[in-house]
């Protein structure tokens, strides 16, 4: 896999949760996780696994609907900005290929990606499909304590699948999403490890490209070999 390749494929990755458009909300949606109460600087530190089974490490900066960080594993970084336009402008780096990848949604829409800034702000993504949202049973330490409650999320179409996710409304964010895991009984896919708000300083949307091969995948650049 060549460097263009490769950098594609962490975008790829990286906005894999981020399928739908944020105007497809529904009421139903909104009811079950909000997030309009949520400060505008806020940070938080998670674990999740991916479809393999793997942990992984995640960091996240959220500033408003202005500007994101996320950092996975010491390894990738990913940027988003909201243009003067309003749209969002997306910086990738891959520390390990020494890459940095510069993107818009009309290049990502090109390689099958339809990002979107909610699902990469909040974690949850709206299905593309039918679903069906309910209040779950399950009961945790955080929701006994109040900082978030369960919701069943069940997508009926295309593929059918049941997630059960504790929202927190204070914060915009699930604290714990997970399923049903046959004799195991529970499986957590993604836990937030700790949440607060920040002050961001000149450093913590700036990007460092010292030693990067620079990408422009944008509607004037090249995405192809």
């Amino acid at each position: 896999m060549n460097r263009t390749r490769a950098a594609l494929a962490a975008l790829l990755c990286l906005l894999a949760a981020a399928t739908v458009r944020a105007e497809d909300a529904g009421p139903q949606w909104d009811a079950a996780f909000p997030s309009r109460a949520a400060p505008e600087q806020v940070y938080f530190r998670a674990g999740y696994l991916d479809g393999a089974g793997r942990a992984h490490r995640l960091e996240v900066w959220r500033d408003a609907d202005l500007r994101l960080r996320r950092k996975t594993d010491q390894a990738i970084e990913l940027y988003v900005e909201k243009s003067p336009s309003g749209e969002y402008d997306y910086r990738l780096i891959d520390r390990d290929r020494h890459m940095l990848i510069r993107a818009d949604r009309t290049a990502l829409y090109r390689i099958g990606v339809f990002s979107d800034w909610a699902g990469l702000a909040h974690v949850i993504e709206i299905p593309r499909g039918r679903y069906r949202v309910t209040e779950a049973r399950r009961q945790s330490a955080a929701s006994l304590r109040g900082e978030c409650a369960w919701h069943r999320l069940e997508r009926i179409a295309p593929a059918a699948s049941i997630t059960e996710i504790c929202w927190s409304s204070r914060w915009g964010l699930p604290l714990e999403i997970g399923v049903a895991s046959g004799q195991e009984g529970w499986k957590s896919l993604f836990w937030i490890e700790a949440v607060e708000t920040f002050a961001p300083s000149p450093d913590t949307f700036a990007v460092a490209q010292q030693d990067l091969f620079e990408l422009d995948a944008g509607p004037d650049g090249e995405v192809s070999d």
